[in-house]
Protein backbone atom coordinates (compact mmCIF):
# COMPACT_ATOMS: atom_id res chain seq x y z
CA UNK A 1 0.00 0.00 0.00
CA UNK A 2 1.57 3.59 -0.92
CA UNK A 3 0.44 6.77 -0.34
CA UNK A 4 1.36 9.94 -2.12
CA UNK A 5 1.32 10.82 -6.69
CA UNK A 6 5.41 10.24 -6.94
CA UNK A 7 6.92 7.21 -8.07
CA UNK A 8 9.46 5.28 -6.16
CA UNK A 9 11.46 2.75 -7.18
CA UNK A 10 13.52 -0.40 -5.32
CA UNK A 11 15.17 -2.64 -6.81
CA UNK A 12 16.39 -5.89 -5.08
CA UNK A 13 20.72 -5.99 -5.50
CA UNK A 14 21.84 -9.70 -4.21
CA UNK A 15 19.26 -11.83 -2.42
CA UNK A 16 19.41 -12.50 1.02
CA UNK A 17 20.95 -15.41 2.08
CA UNK A 18 20.56 -17.15 5.74
CA UNK A 19 22.27 -16.31 8.39
CA UNK A 20 22.61 -17.88 11.87
CA UNK A 21 20.38 -16.01 14.77
CA UNK A 22 22.09 -13.25 17.10
CA UNK A 23 20.94 -10.57 19.84
CA UNK A 24 22.07 -7.51 20.99
CA UNK A 25 21.65 -5.97 24.51
CA UNK A 26 20.93 -2.37 24.62
CA UNK A 27 23.19 0.38 24.52
CA UNK A 28 23.74 3.26 27.62
CA UNK A 29 20.43 5.00 27.75
CA UNK A 30 19.11 3.19 24.84
CA UNK A 31 15.41 3.71 23.16
CA UNK A 32 13.16 1.57 24.46
CA UNK A 33 12.27 -0.58 21.29
CA UNK A 34 11.28 -4.14 21.03
CA UNK A 35 13.80 -6.29 19.73
CA UNK A 36 13.41 -10.00 18.67
CA UNK A 37 15.75 -12.52 18.71
CA UNK A 38 17.45 -12.27 15.08
CA UNK A 39 16.23 -8.60 14.60
CA UNK A 40 17.88 -5.14 15.92
CA UNK A 41 16.64 -1.83 15.30
CA UNK A 42 17.66 1.80 14.49
CA UNK A 43 14.47 3.77 16.08
CA UNK A 44 16.05 7.01 16.31
CA UNK A 45 17.73 9.71 14.69
CA UNK A 46 21.17 8.76 16.75
CA UNK A 47 20.04 5.23 17.68
CA UNK A 48 20.05 6.25 21.50
CA UNK A 49 18.65 9.38 23.61
CA UNK A 50 22.76 9.68 24.05
CA UNK A 51 23.02 9.90 20.36
CA UNK A 52 25.91 7.59 20.76
CA UNK A 53 25.78 5.88 17.14
CA UNK A 54 26.99 2.63 18.45
CA UNK A 55 25.65 -0.42 17.85
CA UNK A 56 26.09 -3.94 19.76
CA UNK A 57 26.16 -5.84 16.46
CA UNK A 58 29.26 -7.74 15.65
CA UNK A 59 28.59 -9.85 12.60
CA UNK A 60 30.52 -7.30 10.59
CA UNK A 61 33.87 -7.35 12.52
CA UNK A 62 37.15 -6.06 11.54
CA UNK A 63 38.24 -9.24 9.97
CA UNK A 64 35.77 -9.59 7.80
CA UNK A 65 34.27 -6.30 6.49
CA UNK A 66 36.63 -6.26 3.56
CA UNK A 67 33.59 -8.76 1.84
CA UNK A 68 30.88 -6.17 2.75
CA UNK A 69 28.51 -6.03 -0.59
CA UNK A 70 25.69 -3.93 -1.60
CA UNK A 71 22.82 -6.37 -0.81
CA UNK A 72 19.66 -3.68 -2.49
CA UNK A 73 18.98 -0.10 -2.84
CA UNK A 74 16.08 2.02 -3.40
CA UNK A 75 15.30 5.26 -4.78
CA UNK A 76 12.35 6.89 -4.13
CA UNK A 77 12.87 9.34 -7.33
CA UNK A 78 12.86 13.23 -5.33
CA UNK A 79 16.71 15.22 -6.30
CA UNK A 80 15.14 18.13 -5.10
CA UNK A 81 16.31 20.48 -2.05
CA UNK A 82 20.40 20.01 -0.46
CA UNK A 83 21.55 16.16 -0.45
CA UNK A 84 20.17 13.02 0.32
CA UNK A 85 20.70 13.72 4.00
CA UNK A 86 18.29 11.34 5.90
CA UNK A 87 19.49 8.58 8.38
CA UNK A 88 17.22 5.73 8.10
CA UNK A 89 15.41 4.52 11.06
CA UNK A 90 14.70 0.85 11.33
CA UNK A 91 12.06 -0.94 13.37
CA UNK A 92 10.90 -4.79 13.31
CA UNK A 93 12.41 -5.16 9.53
CA UNK A 94 11.11 -1.97 8.77
CA UNK A 95 12.51 1.10 6.78
CA UNK A 96 11.63 4.40 7.05
CA UNK A 97 13.08 7.62 5.17
CA UNK A 98 12.94 10.30 3.98
CA UNK A 99 13.38 12.59 0.64
CA UNK A 100 14.76 16.24 0.73
CA UNK A 101 11.35 17.64 1.32
CA UNK A 102 10.21 15.48 4.28
CA UNK A 103 8.01 13.00 2.40
CA UNK A 104 8.21 9.71 4.15
CA UNK A 105 9.24 5.87 2.70
CA UNK A 106 8.31 2.87 4.25
CA UNK A 107 10.96 -0.22 2.97
CA UNK A 108 11.36 -3.70 3.89
CA UNK A 109 14.88 -3.56 5.61
CA UNK A 110 15.74 -7.05 3.96
CA UNK A 111 15.71 -6.58 0.30
CA UNK A 112 14.45 -2.64 -0.26
CA UNK A 113 10.79 -2.88 -1.97
CA UNK A 114 8.77 -0.37 -1.53
CA UNK A 115 6.36 -0.91 1.06
CA UNK A 116 4.15 2.63 1.85
CA UNK A 117 5.07 6.26 1.09
CA UNK A 118 3.41 9.78 1.86
CA UNK A 119 3.94 12.43 0.58
CA UNK A 120 4.12 15.98 1.92
CA UNK A 121 4.78 18.05 -0.99
CA UNK A 122 1.19 19.71 -0.59
CA UNK A 123 0.95 20.03 2.89
CA UNK A 124 3.97 22.07 3.40
CA UNK A 125 2.27 25.81 2.38
CA UNK A 126 3.11 28.87 0.95
CA UNK A 127 4.82 32.15 1.76
CA UNK A 128 8.21 30.75 2.32
CA UNK A 129 10.64 33.48 2.67
CA UNK A 130 13.14 33.59 -0.52
CA UNK A 131 16.43 31.02 0.62
CA UNK A 132 13.89 28.66 1.88
CA UNK A 133 15.60 25.07 0.58
CA UNK A 134 14.33 21.92 0.83
CA UNK A 135 16.27 19.61 3.67
CA UNK A 136 15.53 16.72 5.56
CA UNK A 137 17.55 14.37 8.31
CA UNK A 138 14.85 11.83 8.81
CA UNK A 139 12.20 10.48 11.14
CA UNK A 140 11.60 9.38 14.74
CA UNK A 141 9.71 6.28 15.91
CA UNK A 142 7.72 5.85 18.40
CA UNK A 143 5.08 3.65 20.16
CA UNK A 144 3.71 2.50 16.30
CA UNK A 145 3.94 6.01 15.32
CA UNK A 146 6.65 7.43 12.52
CA UNK A 147 6.74 11.31 13.45
CA UNK A 148 8.56 13.49 10.19
CA UNK A 149 9.53 17.22 10.63
CA UNK A 150 9.12 18.66 7.17
CA UNK A 151 8.31 22.39 6.63
CA UNK A 152 7.27 24.26 9.78
CA UNK A 153 4.99 21.02 10.61
CA UNK A 154 5.61 17.28 12.34
CA UNK A 155 3.30 14.74 11.13
CA UNK A 156 2.69 11.56 12.62
CA UNK A 157 2.34 8.18 10.68
CA UNK A 158 0.91 5.07 11.29
CA UNK A 159 4.21 2.86 11.17
CA UNK A 160 2.35 0.01 9.25
CA UNK A 161 0.27 2.03 7.01
CA UNK A 162 1.05 5.35 6.53
CA UNK A 163 -1.96 6.54 7.18
CA UNK A 164 -2.00 9.89 9.16
CA UNK A 165 -2.97 9.42 12.77
CA UNK A 166 -6.26 11.09 13.10
CA UNK A 167 -5.40 12.80 16.74
CA UNK A 168 -2.61 14.15 15.81
CA UNK A 169 -2.66 17.84 15.41
CA UNK A 170 -5.20 18.25 12.30
CA UNK A 171 -5.57 14.76 10.54
CA UNK A 172 -2.21 13.76 11.49
CA UNK A 173 -0.40 17.39 10.93
CA UNK A 174 0.30 19.80 13.70
CA UNK A 175 1.63 23.47 12.72
CA UNK A 176 3.77 23.63 15.88
CA UNK A 177 6.05 26.19 15.13
CA UNK A 178 3.06 28.72 14.11
CA UNK A 179 1.42 27.61 16.88
CA UNK A 180 4.51 29.18 19.08
CA UNK A 181 4.83 32.26 16.97
CA UNK A 182 1.01 33.12 16.68
CA UNK A 183 1.35 33.78 20.92
CA UNK A 184 3.65 36.76 20.18
CA UNK A 185 3.16 37.84 16.37
CA UNK A 186 -0.31 37.38 15.83
CA UNK A 187 -0.73 38.72 12.34
CA UNK A 188 1.53 35.81 10.93
CA UNK A 189 -0.48 33.31 9.07
CA UNK A 190 2.69 30.26 8.21
CA UNK A 191 6.13 29.71 10.42
CA UNK A 192 7.82 29.58 6.84
CA UNK A 193 7.09 32.84 5.92
CA UNK A 194 9.35 34.34 9.09
CA UNK A 195 11.91 32.26 8.14
CA UNK A 196 10.82 28.95 10.45
CA UNK A 197 11.23 25.57 9.16
CA UNK A 198 12.13 22.04 10.42
CA UNK A 199 15.48 20.44 9.21
CA UNK A 200 16.14 17.77 11.35
CA UNK A 201 14.55 14.51 12.79
CA UNK A 202 12.61 14.94 15.90
CA UNK A 203 13.64 12.94 19.60
CA UNK A 204 10.82 10.71 21.01
CA UNK A 205 10.75 9.70 24.90
CA UNK A 206 8.42 8.87 26.74
CA UNK A 207 5.60 10.06 24.88
CA UNK A 208 6.82 13.31 23.77
CA UNK A 209 8.28 14.70 20.79
CA UNK A 210 11.01 17.25 21.24
CA UNK A 211 12.79 19.28 18.60
CA UNK A 212 14.03 22.35 17.45
CA UNK A 213 13.62 24.94 14.46
CA UNK A 214 15.93 26.47 11.92
CA UNK A 215 17.00 28.95 10.25
CA UNK A 216 19.35 31.67 11.66
CA UNK A 217 19.82 33.26 7.73
CA UNK A 218 16.55 33.54 7.76
CA UNK A 219 16.86 36.26 10.94
CA UNK A 220 14.53 34.42 12.67
CA UNK A 221 13.81 35.79 16.10
CA UNK A 222 15.69 33.04 17.77
CA UNK A 223 15.09 29.59 17.32
CA UNK A 224 12.77 27.37 19.43
CA UNK A 225 13.28 24.00 21.75
CA UNK A 226 9.78 22.45 21.31
CA UNK A 227 8.25 19.91 23.59
CA UNK A 228 5.06 18.30 21.85
CA UNK A 229 2.82 15.75 22.91
CA UNK A 230 3.34 12.93 20.82
CA UNK A 231 -0.35 11.92 20.91
CA UNK A 232 -1.82 15.40 20.14
CA UNK A 233 0.67 17.73 18.82
CA UNK A 234 -0.10 19.86 21.45
CA UNK A 235 3.26 22.17 22.43
CA UNK A 236 3.84 21.59 26.02
CA UNK A 237 6.42 23.74 26.25
CA UNK A 238 9.21 25.96 23.97
CA UNK A 239 12.11 27.86 24.61
CA UNK A 240 13.64 30.93 22.95
CA UNK A 241 17.63 30.17 21.85
CA UNK A 242 17.30 34.18 21.59
CA UNK A 243 15.39 35.38 24.31
CA UNK A 244 14.09 38.19 22.66
CA UNK A 245 12.74 40.31 25.87
CA UNK A 246 11.63 39.63 29.73
CA UNK A 247 8.81 37.43 28.51
CA UNK A 248 11.25 35.17 27.42
CA UNK A 249 13.26 32.40 29.79
CA UNK A 250 16.94 33.22 30.05
CA UNK A 251 16.06 36.78 29.37
CA UNK A 252 18.50 38.06 32.80
CA UNK A 253 21.32 36.27 31.20
CA UNK A 254 21.33 36.87 27.55
CA UNK A 255 19.08 40.30 27.40
CA UNK A 256 22.73 42.35 28.22
CA UNK A 257 24.47 40.20 25.40
CA UNK A 258 23.03 41.70 22.76
CA UNK A 259 23.55 45.58 22.30
CA UNK A 260 22.19 47.59 19.07
CA UNK A 261 19.13 46.17 18.15
CA UNK A 262 19.74 42.82 16.30
CA UNK A 263 18.32 39.61 18.24
CA UNK A 264 18.07 37.45 14.84
CA UNK A 265 19.94 33.21 14.51
CA UNK A 266 19.90 31.05 17.09
CA UNK A 267 18.34 28.20 14.63
CA UNK A 268 19.03 24.71 15.76
CA UNK A 269 19.78 22.08 12.98
CA UNK A 270 20.47 18.83 14.50
CA UNK A 271 18.66 16.73 16.63
CA UNK A 272 18.83 16.70 20.56
CA UNK A 273 20.68 14.22 23.19
CA UNK A 274 18.35 13.20 26.50
CA UNK A 275 19.59 11.59 29.65
CA UNK A 276 16.38 10.66 31.95
CA UNK A 277 17.95 9.75 34.54
CA UNK A 278 19.30 13.70 35.08
CA UNK A 279 15.50 14.50 33.58
CA UNK A 280 17.61 16.96 30.89
CA UNK A 281 17.58 17.85 27.51
CA UNK A 282 20.94 19.28 25.62
CA UNK A 283 20.91 20.64 22.23
CA UNK A 284 23.25 22.58 19.68
CA UNK A 285 22.71 26.08 18.68
CA UNK A 286 23.44 27.75 15.52
CA UNK A 287 24.69 31.55 14.78
CA UNK A 288 23.57 34.74 15.11
CA UNK A 289 22.68 36.61 11.90
CA UNK A 290 22.42 40.07 10.49
CA UNK A 291 24.64 43.04 11.07
CA UNK A 292 27.26 42.64 13.47
CA UNK A 293 27.78 46.21 14.35
CA UNK A 294 24.28 46.17 15.38
CA UNK A 295 24.92 42.75 17.88
CA UNK A 296 27.58 44.33 20.54
CA UNK A 297 28.03 41.64 23.09
CA UNK A 298 28.74 37.84 23.60
CA UNK A 299 24.86 36.81 21.56
CA UNK A 300 23.93 34.37 24.08
CA UNK A 301 22.74 31.91 23.81
CA UNK A 302 24.05 31.02 19.68
CA UNK A 303 26.58 29.10 19.28
CA UNK A 304 26.17 27.18 22.40
CA UNK A 305 25.13 23.84 24.01
CA UNK A 306 22.03 24.67 26.36
CA UNK A 307 20.67 22.03 28.59
CA UNK A 308 17.21 22.40 29.48
CA UNK A 309 14.81 20.32 31.59
CA UNK A 310 12.43 17.93 30.34
CA UNK A 311 9.71 18.61 32.46
CA UNK A 312 9.46 22.16 31.74
CA UNK A 313 12.34 23.50 29.70
CA UNK A 314 13.23 25.07 32.33
CA UNK A 315 17.32 26.42 31.52
CA UNK A 316 19.88 24.34 33.76
CA UNK A 317 22.95 25.86 31.85
CA UNK A 318 24.80 26.59 28.39
CA UNK A 319 28.31 27.02 27.18
CA UNK A 320 29.18 29.34 24.65
CA UNK A 321 31.58 28.06 22.12
CA UNK A 322 31.78 31.04 19.96
CA UNK A 323 31.12 34.44 21.28
CA UNK A 324 30.17 37.27 19.12
CA UNK A 325 30.03 35.09 15.68
CA UNK A 326 30.78 36.55 12.54
CA UNK A 327 32.31 33.51 10.47
CA UNK A 328 29.36 30.94 10.54
CA UNK A 329 30.47 28.63 12.87
CA UNK A 330 27.13 27.34 14.08
CA UNK A 331 27.11 24.56 17.14
CA UNK A 332 25.11 22.38 14.28
CA UNK A 333 26.14 18.86 15.09
CA UNK A 334 24.48 16.91 18.06
CA UNK A 335 25.48 16.84 21.18
CA UNK A 336 26.51 13.14 22.69
CA UNK A 337 26.51 11.88 25.82
CA UNK A 338 28.80 8.58 27.75
CA UNK A 339 29.95 7.87 30.86
CA UNK A 340 33.56 7.53 31.56
CA UNK A 341 36.09 7.31 34.24
CA UNK A 342 38.60 10.79 34.51
CA UNK A 343 41.12 10.38 37.06
CA UNK A 344 39.77 7.54 39.41
CA UNK A 345 35.97 9.49 39.47
CA UNK A 346 33.13 9.06 36.78
CA UNK A 347 31.70 11.84 34.74
CA UNK A 348 28.88 11.91 32.89
CA UNK A 349 30.21 13.45 29.57
CA UNK A 350 28.41 15.37 26.83
CA UNK A 351 31.03 16.37 23.85
CA UNK A 352 29.97 18.53 20.36
CA UNK A 353 32.02 19.15 18.19
CA UNK A 354 31.62 23.02 16.38
CA UNK A 355 32.12 24.53 13.27
CA UNK A 356 34.79 26.42 14.63
CA UNK A 357 37.32 23.59 14.47
CA UNK A 358 37.25 22.23 18.65
CA UNK A 359 35.59 19.70 19.97
CA UNK A 360 34.53 20.40 23.27
CA UNK A 361 33.61 18.17 26.07
CA UNK A 362 31.75 18.91 29.37
CA UNK A 363 29.99 17.66 32.58
CA UNK A 364 26.77 17.21 31.66
CA UNK A 365 25.67 17.35 34.90
CA UNK A 366 27.09 20.87 35.37
CA UNK A 367 27.88 22.46 32.13
CA UNK A 368 31.61 22.60 33.50
CA UNK A 369 34.48 21.70 31.25
CA UNK A 370 36.14 17.93 32.01
CA UNK A 371 39.16 19.22 30.78
CA UNK A 372 40.93 22.98 30.71
CA UNK A 373 38.53 25.43 28.41
CA UNK A 374 40.44 28.51 28.46
CA UNK A 375 39.53 32.39 27.28
CA UNK A 376 42.19 33.05 24.95
CA UNK A 377 43.00 36.25 23.25
CA UNK A 378 42.04 36.28 19.57
CA UNK A 379 42.77 39.38 17.05
CA UNK A 380 40.82 42.38 16.78
CA UNK A 381 42.67 44.74 14.94
CA UNK A 382 41.22 44.21 11.60
CA UNK A 383 37.80 45.07 12.64
CA UNK A 384 35.54 47.01 9.98
CA UNK A 385 34.09 50.27 11.64
CA UNK A 386 31.31 50.15 14.37
CA UNK A 387 32.26 46.95 14.26
CA UNK A 388 32.92 45.04 18.06
CA UNK A 389 34.65 41.63 18.44
CA UNK A 390 34.97 39.62 21.34
CA UNK A 391 38.65 39.71 22.68
CA UNK A 392 38.97 36.09 23.22
CA UNK A 393 37.55 32.66 22.46
CA UNK A 394 37.52 29.47 24.67
CA UNK A 395 39.82 26.93 23.70
CA UNK A 396 39.81 23.48 24.82
CA UNK A 397 43.12 22.11 26.13
CA UNK A 398 43.68 18.73 27.52
CA UNK A 399 44.28 17.04 30.82
CA UNK A 400 47.75 17.36 30.48
CA UNK A 401 47.62 20.82 29.79
CA UNK A 402 48.80 20.91 26.09
CA UNK A 403 45.81 22.72 23.56
CA UNK A 404 43.85 20.65 21.98
CA UNK A 405 44.60 18.83 18.28
CA UNK A 406 41.94 21.21 16.55
CA UNK A 407 38.94 18.65 14.47
CA UNK A 408 40.48 20.24 11.33
CA UNK A 409 43.14 22.73 10.55
CA UNK A 410 42.70 26.48 12.24
CA UNK A 411 45.07 27.95 9.99
CA UNK A 412 45.08 27.84 5.74
CA UNK A 413 47.11 24.86 5.01
CA UNK A 414 47.93 23.77 0.90
CA UNK A 415 46.34 27.13 -0.59
CA UNK A 416 47.52 27.21 -4.52
CA UNK A 417 50.62 29.67 -5.03
CA UNK A 418 48.17 31.73 -7.25
CA UNK A 419 45.37 32.44 -4.08
CA UNK A 420 48.32 33.32 -2.05
CA UNK A 421 49.45 35.58 -4.28
CA UNK A 422 45.99 37.54 -4.33
CA UNK A 423 44.57 36.82 -0.56
CA UNK A 424 46.55 36.49 2.83
CA UNK A 425 46.25 34.18 5.83
CA UNK A 426 45.34 35.46 8.83
CA UNK A 427 44.72 33.42 12.79
CA UNK A 428 42.16 31.64 13.95
CA UNK A 429 38.86 33.74 14.82
CA UNK A 430 40.46 37.32 13.11
CA UNK A 431 38.15 39.58 11.34
CA UNK A 432 37.06 38.14 8.29
CA UNK A 433 38.04 40.26 4.99
CA UNK A 434 37.27 39.00 1.66
CA UNK A 435 41.71 39.42 0.84
CA UNK A 436 41.87 37.22 3.41
CA UNK A 437 42.42 33.09 3.94
CA UNK A 438 41.12 31.71 7.18
CA UNK A 439 40.42 28.67 8.37
CA UNK A 440 37.99 26.44 9.41
CA UNK A 441 36.14 28.41 6.25
CA UNK A 442 32.02 28.42 6.85
CA UNK A 443 31.34 25.06 5.99
CA UNK A 444 33.07 23.64 9.19
CA UNK A 445 34.86 22.76 11.07
CA UNK A 446 32.88 19.91 12.20
CA UNK A 447 29.04 20.87 10.72
CA UNK A 448 25.78 19.02 11.03
CA UNK A 449 27.69 15.50 11.25
CA UNK A 450 26.96 13.49 14.79
CA UNK A 451 29.76 11.84 16.63
CA UNK A 452 29.47 8.69 17.76
CA UNK A 453 31.64 6.90 20.70
CA UNK A 454 32.35 3.14 20.92
CA UNK A 455 32.45 1.77 24.71
CA UNK A 456 35.07 -1.04 23.79
CA UNK A 457 37.61 1.53 22.60
CA UNK A 458 36.60 4.39 24.57
CA UNK A 459 36.73 7.16 21.35
CA UNK A 460 35.00 9.32 19.88
CA UNK A 461 35.13 9.88 16.49
CA UNK A 462 34.48 13.19 14.89
CA UNK A 463 34.25 13.93 11.07
CA UNK A 464 35.28 17.36 10.20
CA UNK A 465 35.98 19.46 7.11
CA UNK A 466 38.91 21.35 6.00
CA UNK A 467 38.36 23.89 3.29
CA UNK A 468 39.54 27.76 4.26
CA UNK A 469 37.85 31.02 3.54
CA UNK A 470 39.15 32.09 0.18
CA UNK A 471 41.34 28.75 0.00
CA UNK A 472 41.29 28.46 -3.71
CA UNK A 473 40.99 24.63 -3.34
CA UNK A 474 38.75 21.99 -3.01
CA UNK A 475 37.45 20.21 0.52
CA UNK A 476 39.16 17.63 2.46
CA UNK A 477 37.38 15.09 5.18
CA UNK A 478 38.78 14.68 8.44
CA UNK A 479 38.21 11.89 10.22
CA UNK A 480 39.56 11.69 13.68
CA UNK A 481 39.09 9.36 17.38
CA UNK A 482 39.57 11.35 20.86
CA UNK A 483 40.07 9.55 23.62
CA UNK A 484 37.54 11.55 25.97
CA UNK A 485 39.46 11.00 29.41
CA UNK A 486 42.11 13.06 28.28
CA UNK A 487 41.52 14.66 25.02
CA UNK A 488 44.23 12.99 23.35
CA UNK A 489 43.59 12.58 19.56
CA UNK A 490 44.70 8.98 19.13
CA UNK A 491 44.38 8.54 15.12
CA UNK A 492 43.44 10.44 12.10
CA UNK A 493 42.50 9.96 8.39
CA UNK A 494 42.08 12.50 5.56
CA UNK A 495 40.48 12.26 2.22
CA UNK A 496 39.29 13.77 -0.40
CA UNK A 497 35.72 15.29 -0.51
CA UNK A 498 33.65 17.29 2.42
CA UNK A 499 33.87 15.33 5.63
CA UNK A 500 30.55 16.26 6.70
CA UNK A 501 28.50 13.29 7.21
CA UNK A 502 28.16 11.40 10.78
CA UNK A 503 29.16 8.16 11.44
CA UNK A 504 28.19 4.59 13.05
CA UNK A 505 30.59 2.44 15.27
CA UNK A 506 29.80 -1.22 16.03
CA UNK A 507 30.67 -3.62 18.55
CA UNK A 508 32.94 -5.67 15.81
CA UNK A 509 35.15 -2.61 16.64
CA UNK A 510 34.42 -1.52 12.73
CA UNK A 511 33.46 2.68 12.49
CA UNK A 512 32.01 3.55 9.28
CA UNK A 513 31.37 7.19 7.81
CA UNK A 514 31.08 8.60 4.23
CA UNK A 515 32.36 11.85 2.30
CA UNK A 516 31.10 13.77 -0.21
CA UNK A 517 32.23 15.20 -3.09
CA UNK A 518 31.69 16.91 -6.67
CA UNK A 519 32.33 14.12 -8.57
CA UNK A 520 31.79 10.59 -6.37
CA UNK A 521 31.56 9.71 -2.19
CA UNK A 522 33.10 7.16 -0.50
CA UNK A 523 31.41 5.02 2.04
CA UNK A 524 34.14 3.66 4.49
CA UNK A 525 34.64 1.58 7.44
CA UNK A 526 37.86 1.93 9.60
CA UNK A 527 39.55 -0.05 12.64
CA UNK A 528 38.06 1.36 15.23
CA UNK A 529 40.82 1.12 17.63
CA UNK A 530 43.77 1.62 15.07
CA UNK A 531 42.12 3.69 11.91
CA UNK A 532 43.44 1.16 9.47
CA UNK A 533 41.12 1.83 6.30
CA UNK A 534 39.12 -1.95 6.20
CA UNK A 535 37.03 -1.17 2.90
CA UNK A 536 35.65 1.37 1.38
CA UNK A 537 32.84 1.68 -1.69
CA UNK A 538 32.07 4.07 -4.30
CA UNK A 539 28.36 5.01 -3.78
CA UNK A 540 28.43 7.20 -7.45
CA UNK A 541 27.55 10.98 -5.57
CA UNK A 542 28.50 12.30 -2.36
CA UNK A 543 27.61 10.44 0.99
CA UNK A 544 25.97 13.70 3.45
CA UNK A 545 24.24 11.39 5.55
CA UNK A 546 24.65 9.29 8.74
CA UNK A 547 24.59 5.09 8.47
CA UNK A 548 22.64 3.33 10.70
CA UNK A 549 23.28 -0.37 11.39
CA UNK A 550 20.29 -2.90 12.14
CA UNK A 551 19.79 -6.87 11.77
CA UNK A 552 17.16 -8.45 10.19
CA UNK A 553 16.11 -12.16 10.02
CA UNK A 554 19.60 -12.49 11.85
CA UNK A 555 21.76 -10.71 9.13
CA UNK A 556 23.50 -7.39 9.88
CA UNK A 557 23.10 -4.49 7.98
CA UNK A 558 24.43 -1.40 7.30
CA UNK A 559 22.43 1.57 5.58
CA UNK A 560 23.58 4.75 4.48
CA UNK A 561 22.08 7.39 1.89
CA UNK A 562 24.06 8.96 -1.16
CA UNK A 563 23.56 11.83 -3.37
CA UNK A 564 24.89 15.40 -3.12
CA UNK A 565 27.72 17.12 -5.00
CA UNK A 566 29.49 20.48 -3.62
CA UNK A 567 28.90 20.65 0.09
CA UNK A 568 25.53 18.98 -0.72
CA UNK A 569 24.08 21.87 -3.08
CA UNK A 570 22.86 19.23 -5.41
CA UNK A 571 20.27 16.50 -4.08
CA UNK A 572 20.16 12.78 -4.72
CA UNK A 573 17.77 9.84 -4.19
CA UNK A 574 19.50 6.88 -3.16
CA UNK A 575 19.61 4.39 -0.04
CA UNK A 576 22.36 1.47 -0.35
CA UNK A 577 21.94 -1.34 2.54
CA UNK A 578 25.22 -3.38 2.49
CA UNK A 579 25.82 -6.57 4.13
CA UNK A 580 27.78 -9.83 4.02
CA UNK A 581 27.44 -12.30 0.96
CA UNK A 582 25.10 -14.66 1.63
CA UNK A 583 26.19 -18.33 2.56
Amino acid sequence: MRFGSRQATAVAVVAIGSVAAFSATSPHIAARTRTLATTVNWPLHNLDLAGSRYSTLDQINRSNVKSLVPRWLFQHGVIDGVSNQTTPIIVDGTMYVTDSRGSVYAVDAADGHLLWSYDVTAKLGGGAREGYVFRNRGVTYGDGIVYAAGGSFIFALDAKTGKPVPAFGKEGQASVILDVLSQRYTDVRSAISMGYWFTTAPQYFNGVLYIGSTRSESHIPGGHVLAVDAKTGKVLWHFNTIPQDENDQGWDVAGPTWVGGERNGGGIWETAAIDPELGMLYTAVGNPFGDSSKRAGMNLFTDSIVALTLDTGRLEWYFQQTHHDVWDYDSGAPPILFDMQVRGRRVKALAEASKNGFLYILDRETGKPVHPIKEMPVPTDSAGAGESPWPSQPIPFTASGKPMEPVCPIEPLEIPAEQLAKSKPVPVFSPRRPNQISAPGTGGGTNYSPLSYSPRTGLLYVNAIDQPFNAGRGPKGYFSAYDPTTGELKWRKIFEGFGQAGSAVTAGDVVFVGTGSNIAGYFFAFDAKTGDELWKFNTGSGVFSSPSVYAVNGQEFVAVASGGGDRGRRGGDLILSFALPPR
